[in-house]
């Protein structure tokens, strides 16, 4: 009896996976093309963009592992996404 959200992270590759994997590859390219250097590619608010290094790094970044994570079943728990972004973080 396997839980969905586990299946869907441990499965291959879709379309969209590589669609995304593809887009990032390009714009990192095109990011060294341009000598552009300290970028990281990045999807925000569903558009592609490319952020600062500085901001990987920067503040606190916290994850509700109560939330997003069985820890009994080390896997993930997927409660509700109603208002929560397509990359539950």
């Amino acid at each position: 009896n396997q839980k969905v959200a586990y299946l869907m992270r441990s499965g291959a590759p879709d379309a969209l996976d590589l669609m995304i994997a593809t887009n990032f590859a390009g714009l990192a390219v095109g990011l060294i093309k341009e000598g552009v250097s300290g970028r990281m590619v990045a999807l925000r608010d569903g558009k592609y963009t490319h952020i600062p290094m500085s901001m990987v790094t920067s503040g606190i970044k916290r994850v509700d592992v109560d939330e997003f994570y069985d820890v009994d079943e080390y896997r993930p728990r997927i409660r509700q996404v109603l208002g929560k972004p397509m990359f539950l973080y």
